[in-house]
């Protein structure tokens, strides 16, 4: 038997390279959905990042309004979305799979919401109407969601979990890859703070209004009663008279405030008002919106 040495078989080398691309490809595929997939998960589907345009995020569970099943908080944001579907073979027991992203949720990751079991809603919305994906689709009890922005990026990264009745168990991990990273950063680290008041140049308010609507919900709890103002300040343009100036930003503020109620927050909670010129705030600067926690 003739044995050839790695100076005579150039072959080998190819062979390795191609085999090392294919492991990497395939690690960054499982990481590229943020949360570490389950251990032995195969991947079924993946559909990596497309076009930058409008994502929608849910952040509630699903209620009945004016009699119609859907969620009553939802983000708008803009990024690029990726998709990896997963099952899990071997495993019936959910909450052995649920536990597993519980504890990667904690690491690195803040948590916006997360649900389990009936709480979340219709199984059957979930996987049809939000994921797209039937096979997702099983009995409302076995089911798990979460979604959270991860603390370095700020992307935003969603798992859903549901059990077929065939006890088969199913994920699905997306990735939303946000622009625009330097105004994100910085708005999702402002807070209210002992002052009560946001401010922001009104550039920058309208440039990252969906970074800014994470802000007010996470900072905004449902069971709370605080309402929040949206004041905007601008100077007197010219040929323009003050009671003109104040229409003009109160128009602004009114927009502003449709806006974060598309975002998901609750109308009833915000207040616009325009003041134009007359809060002068020196080396402030104009035009600017100031968010202003009111008295309860």
């Amino acid at each position: 038997m003739e044995y050839l040495t790695a100076r005579q078989d150039r072959t080998w080398l190819p062979r390795v390279l191609l085999g090392l691309i294919v492991l990497s490809l395939g690690t960054l595929t499982a990481s590229a959905a943020g949360l570490p997939v389950y251990p032995g998960a195969e991947l079924v589907e993946s559909q990596s990042g497309g076009a930058v345009e409008r994502n929608q995020i849910i952040l509630s569970s699903l209620k009945k309004i004016r009699n119609v099943l859907e969620p009553d908080q939802i983000i708008s944001v803009r990024g690029s979305r990726s998709t990896q579907t997963y099952y899990v073979p071997g495993v019936r027991n959910v909450e052995v799979v649920i536990e597993h992203y519980k504890d990667s949720a904690a690491q690195g990751y803040e948590t916006l919401f997360t649900c389990q079991g009936r709480t979340c809603g219709s199984s059957n919305y979930w996987a049809n109407t939000v994921f797209k994906n039937s096979i997702l689709y099983g009995p409302e009890q076995f089911q798990y969601y979460w979604v959270g922005q991860d603390n370095a990026t700020k992307h935003y990264h969603l798992v859903y979990l549901g059990r077929r009745g065939t006890q088969k168990i199913y994920l699905q991990h997306e990735a939303i890859v946000v622009e625009n990273q330097g105004v994100a950063r910085a708005i999702n680290g402002m807070q209210f703070g002992s002052s009560g008041i946001i401010r922001l140049p009104l550039s920058e308010f309208e440039a990252d209004l969906d970074e800014l609507a994470v802000v007010l919900l996470r900072q905004l709890p449902e069971n709370s009663t605080t309402r929040v103002a949206i004041v905007v300040h601008d100077y007197q343009q010219e040929l323009e008279t003050l009671e003109q100036a104040i229409d003009r930003t109160s128009n602004q503020a009114e927009r502003l405030k449709r806006q974060l109620i598309n975002q998901g927050l609750a109308g009833q909670r915000l207040e616009a008002y325009g003041i134009g010129p007359l809060s002068p705030g020196g080396e402030l600067q104009y035009p600017r919106v100031e968010l202003v926690l009111l008295p309860r």
